[in-house]
């Protein structure tokens, strides 16, 4: 695997909350000087990326990002709103509280709206589902997650989104708040886990807080990753080195 290679497996992201007009333009040219798959940026911010980047590389609208809670209703207006501003790919966060009490049906019935809306809209477009493994702490849950996203039609199950956070104050929910920091159960495990349950049915994207260039290697070449979500990549490939690539 060249650089070039690597490079198209990237989606690189722009997701903060103080996210500035010229920090989205930086990013969108370092897609284009990089060649990245995708920049993935709020619906709002995909007009701006999208004079950048034109058709040079996708754009992804995310949805429901990051916590995943709002009405249907608004997930799918969110994914009409980043295809109309110029995205060819939607990455959308299931409601994960849902999951958490059982109603699968409620969280299917959801995905499929948005896939639909997605491929009824623009019949090319790439719909990812955020599963937020970070509170899916058995191999059931795990499991039950990715089936529920390949029934929708998605085009990938996606294990993070690296803003995980928070407890029921109940006690009803199982852990603590000190138990679901954002990069937990998002590594090599986690995503293995996912490559056998699916088995090649649905394309992975895998994301959290991955650490070097070694670990993305190893899940596009072992694990058969199609889509990489990290912000540190350009970093990485500046540091490594043409002679890195040699052996790759």
């Amino acid at each position: 695997m060249n650089k070039k290679e690597f490079c198209s497996f990237i989606d690189y992201s722009i997701l903060w909350q103080n996210i500035s007009r010229k920090s989205i333009e930086k990013r969108s040219r370092e897609v284009i000087k990089y060649g990245f798959a995708c920049l993935c940026c709020y619906p709002a911010d995909v007009f701006i990326a999208k004079n950048i980047i034109g058709n040079n590389a996708s754009i992804s609208g995310v949805v429901g990002f990051p916590a995943g809670f709002e009405t249907t209703k608004t997930k799918v207006q969110e994914t009409l709103t980043a295809i109309d501003n110029g995205a060819n790919e939607i990455d959308v966060v299931m409601n994960i509280s849902r999951f958490k009490d059982g109603d699968y049906e409620y969280v299917l019935n959801e995905l499929k709206q948005i896939v639909e809306t997605a491929k009824n809209k623009r019949s090319d477009c790439v719909v990812k589902v955020i599963i937020e493994t970070p509170h899916l702490k058995e191999r059931n849950e795990l499991a039950k997650a990715c089936e529920l996203v390949i029934a929708s039609g998605a085009d990938y199950v996606k294990n993070a989104t690296g803003f995980a956070t928070g407890y029921d104050g109940t006690g009803d929910s199982g852990y603590t708040d000190e138990a679901v920091g954002p990069f937990d159960n998002t590594g090599i495990d986690n995503v293995k886990a996912i490559s056998d349950i699916v088995n090649g049915r649905i394309k992975i994207k895998a994301s959290g807080n991955l650490e070097n260039l070694e670990e993305c290697i190893y899940y596009i070449k072992e694990l058969g990753v199609s889509r990489i979500g990290n912000d540190y990549i350009s970093q990485w490939i500046e540091e490594s080195g043409d002679d890195y690539w040699k052996d790759k």
